[in-house]
């Protein structure tokens, strides 16, 4: 991976440091919808961009065989990234609705977490109120929405999949995203979980990196243009 990988992490860390939110843009739309709730699209967004980023920068840093390691942290990258496309595709209402489910998702998280490690009664308690805020907050958005429908978030395959869809189809320089992404990332996977198959598969890894780049590329891009007034 090395230094064209990193540099480029660089310049796309730079970029999203500089987008600003113009007043009547459709990212400040979605905030000030999202605002009683406690969540940001773009916050989340920024979030999830600096997620990947920070895992392509790793991964290009270390020059050493990890054959496993390093793959991992090219599908983390991808993951994030695709999430950060799929929170801002569509109209701004179907955006605040994808930002809560996130949040809901992180709170439900949370209270398996607090669970596990036998948190006190008061500790879940808040997670449980947390959680029927962004319920309640959905159901402004699409009333009548049940709980189970809410809390049933698109997996992260299906994401990946709208991911290679939303992107430019010259965005890999040639491969088609809407198969590519989602290829790639299926082969990164079966190295995250150690799996006998992918270490099998012909291959350069530096192609998976790039592919990723282009997914926090388009990510930057489309926070870039919500933020730009109309």
């Amino acid at each position: 991976m090395g230094e064209p990988v990193s540099t480029a992490a660089g310049e796309l860390a730079h970029r999203l440091g500089r987008i600003e939110t113009a007043p009547g843009s459709d990212a400040e739309v979605a905030d000030r919808m999202l605002r009683a709730s406690g969540l940001s699209l773009r916050g989340t967004v920024v979030q999830l961009i600096h997620s990947a980023l920070d895992h392509l920068d790793l991964a290009s840093r270390d020059a050493g065989p990890h054959e496993f390691a390093h793959p991992t942290l090219v599908r983390s990258a991808i993951t994030t990234a695709a999430t950060a496309l799929w929170l801002m595709a569509g109209p701004v209402d179907e955006r605040c609705y994808r930002t809560l489910q996130f949040g809901y998702r992180d709170q439900v998280y949370r209270g398996q977490y607090l669970e596990a490690c036998r948190a006190g009664s008061r500790q879940r308690t808040v997670a449980d109120a947390r959680r029927a805020e962004l319920l309640a907050a959905a159901r402004e958005l699409r009333p009548g929405v049940s709980e189970r429908r809410f809390h049933a978030i698109d997996s992260d395959s299906f994401i990946i999949a709208q991911a290679g869809l939303l992107m430019p189809p010259d965005a890999l320089g040639g491969p088609d995203p809407a198969v590519e992404v989602l290829t790639q990332w299926n082969l990164l996977s079966a190295y995250a979980h150690g799996r006998n198959w992918a270490a099998e598969e012909a291959g350069d890894r530096m192609d998976s990196a790039e592919v990723a780049l282009a997914v926090v590329e388009a990510a930057v891009t489309r926070l870039e243009r919500l933020g730009v007034a109309h």
